[in-house]
């Protein structure tokens, strides 16, 4: 091709020739989100987001991530979101950009009020969706001992320098600072408190589950939502919860529930 030729071609064809070029590229980068994407989900599957019926919920624990500056604005936006689908405590919203304290308690009482009104899923769905946009949860299969290793787990385990598959398999709940939710078989414990029922729920799938390590759930009955439907024998579940503390004599990791679901 002589020199006149090349420079006409590349004249009339290289303008065609970047916007391909850049296609094919931004094609490949978006390929590798979704394989990530792909890759993450299939590693929570039957690990991670909850699903089933919410049969307990722990008020007080759901106005506490309301209260913390974390999620605040996240779940203010989100009641707000839920109220134009068709709740009736419309009039009382319209949460000021900013404030005093007088309009932080109108907040946190219109929050309240729409918990004491709405469905509990229709409430911890709410609140999974905050935490989930900002990588709070840790996700724990007891029956097959998994653990999902995302950034929640990556920050509260301390991995500095990222995940570590070797680690992994060594990981210990005790004593880690987020939230984590835990499915497993549950079963209710001939123990109970006045005013609470326990559930244990142990590590695999053990003939006896009091014959090794455990998780601990102390539900207090005001928060359940039906309490002459409380699972008595065993049941598959997922608690959403925040680890209280290694009990060593019993075996048990003690959870705080917020809320279970079967």
């Amino acid at each position: 091709m002589a020199a006149g030729d090349s420079s006409l071609y590349w004249s009339i064809w290289g303008i065609w020739w970047g916007v391909w070029i850049l296609t094919l590229l931004l094609l490949l980068t978006a390929a590798g989100i979704l394989v990530a994407h792909w890759r993450r989900a299939r590693g929570r599957q039957g690990t991670g987001p909850i699903s089933g019926i919410a049969f307990y919920l722990h008020h007080t624990s759901v106005m506490g991530l309301y209260q913390q500056d974390r999620y605040n604005d996240a779940l203010e936006k989100e009641v707000e979101k839920r109220d134009q689908r068709g709740r009736s405590i419309s009039a009382q919203l319209g949460f000021p950009a900013g404030g005093g304290k007088a309009e932080h308690t109108r907040s946190e009482e219109v929050f309240s009020k729409y918990i004491e009104r709405a469905e509990p899923i229709t409430v911890i769905g709410m609140v999974m969706e905050v935490l989930e946009k900002r990588d709070d949860i840790v996700y724990v299969n007891l029956v097959k001992q998994e653990l999902v290793q995302n950034k929640a787990l990556v920050t509260a385990l301390g991995w500095a320098d990222g995940p570590d598959t070797t680690r992994l398999r060594t990981a210990r709940l005790r004593g880690i600072d987020a939230f984590v939710s835990l499915k497993g078989l549950f079963r209710r414990t001939g123990s109970d408190e006045p005013g609470y029922t326990t559930f244990i729920a142990a590590y695999g799938d053990p003939a006896d589950p009091l014959a090794g390590p455990r998780v601990r759930f102390r539900c207090g009955n005001h928060g359940f939502r039906d309490a002459d439907e409380v699972p008595e024998g065993t049941f598959h579940a997922q608690c959403l919860g925040r680890v209280e503390d290694w009990d060593p004599h019993h075996g048990e990791l003690i959870v705080h529930p917020i809320a279970i679901f079967k």
